[in-house]
């Protein structure tokens, strides 16, 4: 993990085509000129008012610079010591909820980011035969399962990636790789991702090659080469990774089909980033906001733990902040974090030492196979802070070339990380559409356990804690060594969640005006529901067949349900027909009268209740034993009309029978709007 990857001396940049998706640069309308030119983070009390607090930048005297609506978040510069506490007084200043400095050092006058193709002497070419670490995870072994699916891209947030490298070159996604340095807006210029220098900045390429180099039969061969990288650069000529900088590469990644992120770096100036100083907190909730929005769309952040041989769950003074002007010693308390791995929903890797593995070995480890790995000395640790760990140690992979392949050996937990995000590539090639959660949790539980040191410094001073529920779990190592292969070859999960109509029955007939309460229910005894069904119900609008449909369901093993639906009846409140006309009887009635057909659907519906074309004569043969009734009553006029008469309570419709009916049988059938027929049978002389 390194914040400044490479020192050089400063160059300067211009902002050009870097705002070109988030609109014009606005001018600010009085700029103060007392101070340096700094970088703020301008938090919007919430989404919607994301333009509003753009305006009170404006307001305030500064400029904006970028606007991230997605999760209320603005980059603005200005030379006005106070810009902070200005921009929530102004007149749109209530749509502010907070504002901080993203540096200490004054922004330079110009810069230029792009990528130069100056020579590098490579190391010799070498094969995978060096890759104990790989041997260590069971990347190996994973490989003659699973090599990882091409729909998969990991973000590289770093200094860039040498995309000619020909163990990159298969794998780099150049239309998902943006250059997010400058003003914290994409500059998606070809090329502007690419390493600024092929000698100073290797960093981004070693972690790429460790994360996806291809299995091609020359040089390394990564965790996962069979995805796909992105390379996001958030990393300046000077090695400085600010806060605007990881802001746009998260949300970048967020909105380019990027399923995990690497982040082996920590955000600059400082080291710990403390909620308790107003400035440094709007930073956190800027980046946690950053954080969060890649989580909502997809995406396992992986980052490295750090190199500085702290115990992050016991930070008590920090001497290294502000790195880009001059440190000073200082005090830390509980709010004090390091971004962003030690924020929510990022998974924070620690670094192991690689011991030599025997002959043939495709691992992964296990004791027993050798001497088990220990914490690296430089890695920092802490209980509750560490999730996993990986080899970091003396790491062989790819470096920036000119034409012949280069590789190199680094350490630190920024090549621990890696490791971490390619078995995490593996597990969403097994999961396609598995939630972050459930790849994290996959991760932990895959992990082989590695137990705290039983002698030594560490072990005198008690610097290894272990988890009092969990005693496989410890602050040096988290859950354990992360297992590539498990990872293609455990907790195969492809039973989608159990969906269920409820509240109502396939086929129920339920009385208008009775409660029908249909619902969902989703269930899932796997890997755990990730989102319910919902419901959707088409019919009606008030009787007749409706049907309830639950759609949508899925597992956080990206099962999805197929859609469940049941169809049930909604009838009125039929009173059968009323005198003078029985449904239990054959009336028998003479042909040509006209007669009164009642009957009550309990209460007034309305005269829209009967279906097209009813009531309707069907033609019966008459059945000579059947119960007659003869004393149907029958008028001489009369309109084939319904009325509703509100003080019986009954509809009538007068019924005008035809002579041509005498000495026939038939049956008159009353069809409702709400789907069903009542009848009645008659005779005619």
């Amino acid at each position: 993990m390194h914040s400044r990857l490479g020192r050089r001396s400063l160059i300067v940049t211009t902002a050009t085509s870097l705002v070109a998706a988030f609109g014009a640069v606005l001018a600010p309308s009085a700029a103060a000129a007392d101070g340096p030119n700094l970088s703020y983070v301008v938090n919007a009390v919430g989404k919607a008012q994301t333009t509003d607090a753009a305006a009170a930048v404006t307001e305030a005297g500064g400029q904006v610079m970028a606007s991230y609506a997605q999760i209320g978040v603005v980059i603005a510069r200005s030379t006005d010591p106070a810009f902070a506490e200005k921009v929530k007084s102004v007149a749109h200043g209530a749509a502010v909820h907070s504002a901080g400095a993203t540096r200490t050092a004054a922004l330079p006058a110009m810069t230029d980011e792009t990528a130069e193709l100056d020579a590098y002497e490579p190391d010799a070419l070498e094969n995978a035969t060096r890759q104990s670490d790989m041997i260590l995870i069971g990347a190996r072994a994973a490989h003659e399962v699973n090599l990882g699916s091409s729909t998969v891209t990991v973000g590289v947030l770093d200094d860039g990636i040498d995309a000619n490298h020909q163990d990159l070159a298969p794998v780099v996604d150049q239309s998902k790789s943006v250059n997010c340095v400058g003003t914290g807006a994409p500059d998606t210029t070809p090329g502007a991702w690419r390493p600024t220098s092929l000698t100073a900045d290797y960093h981004g390429t070693h972690v790429a090659g460790t994360i996806a180099s291809a299995k091609n039969g020359v040089g390394i061969v990564g965790v996962a080469p069979g995805v796909k990288l992105a390379a996001i650069k958030v990393v300046n000529s000077d090695g400085f990774i600010y806060p605007e900088y990881a802001i746009c590469g998260f949300v970048w990644a967020a909105e380019h089909g990027i399923q995990v992120t690497n982040n082996s770096y920590y955000i600059d100036p400082w080291l710990y980033w403390c909620e308790s100083q107003a400035d440094q907190a709007a930073i956190v909730e800027a980046v946690r906001r950053a954080v969060n929005y890649t989580t909502e769309n997809g995406i396992l952040n992986v980052a490295a733990a750090g190199n500085e041989n702290q115990d992050l769950a016991n930070k008590t003074v920090d001497t290294t902040s502000p790195d880009d002007t001059k440190p000073v010693r200082r005090t830390l308390d509980p709010s004090c974090l390091n971004l962003p791995t030690e924020l929510p929903n990022v998974v924070s890797v620690s670094s192991t030492t690689q011991p030599t593995a025997p002959a043939n070995a495709v691992g992964p480890w296990y004791p027993g196979l050798t001497t088990q790995p220990a914490r690296s000395s430089f890695s920092s640790f802490g209980l509750g802070a560490v999730d996993v760990a990986a080899p970091g140690s003396s790491i062989y992979s790819t470096s920036p070339s000119t034409g012949v392949a280069s590789y190199r050996t680094l350490s630190g937990t920024s090549m621990a990380s890696p490791h971490v995000a390619g078995v995490a590539a593996l597990l969403v090639s097994k999961h396609p559409g598995a939630t972050p959660d459930y790849i994290a949790e996959l991760l932990r539980k895959q992990a082989i356990p590695l137990a705290c040191p039983t002698s030594g410094t560490d072990y005198t001073q008690g610097r290894c804690k272990v988890d009092p529920n969990n005693p496989n779990v410890n602050g040096f190592f988290g859950y354990g060594l992360v297992n590539a292969y498990k990872a293609v070859t455990e907790d195969e999960d492809v039973t989608p969640p159990t969906v269920k109509v409820t509240g109502v029955a396939q086929g129920e007939q339920i009385t208008l005006g009775q409660p029908v309460t249909p619902g969902c229910s989703t269930t899932d005894g796997s890997s755990g529901v990730a989102a319910s069904a919902t419901l959707s119900v088409t019919g009606g609008p008030s009787v007749g067949y409706f049907t309830a449909t639950c759609s949508g369901a899925r597992d956080r093993a990206g099962n999805k349900a197929a859609p469940v639906s049941v169809t049930y009846q909604v009838v009125y409140d039929w009173r059968t027909f009323g005198a003078p006309v029985s449904a239990d009887k054959v009336n028998v009635v003479k042909a040509g009268s006209a007669v009164p057909v009642k009957f009550g659907l309990g209460g007034d519906q309305g005269l829209g209740i009967l279906a097209a074309g009813f009531p309707k004569l069907r033609a019966t043969t008459c059945d000579t034993s059947a119960q007659q009734e003869v004393a149907v009553e029958t008028v001489t006029a009369g309109a084939s009309t319904l009325t509703y008469d509100p003080v019986s309570k009954q509809y009538q419709y007068v019924w005008k029978t035809d002579k041509s009916l005498a000495k026939t049988c038939g049956r008159l059938e009353v069809t409702l709007v709400d789907g069903t027929t009542h009848s009645a049978n008659f005779l005619f002389n």
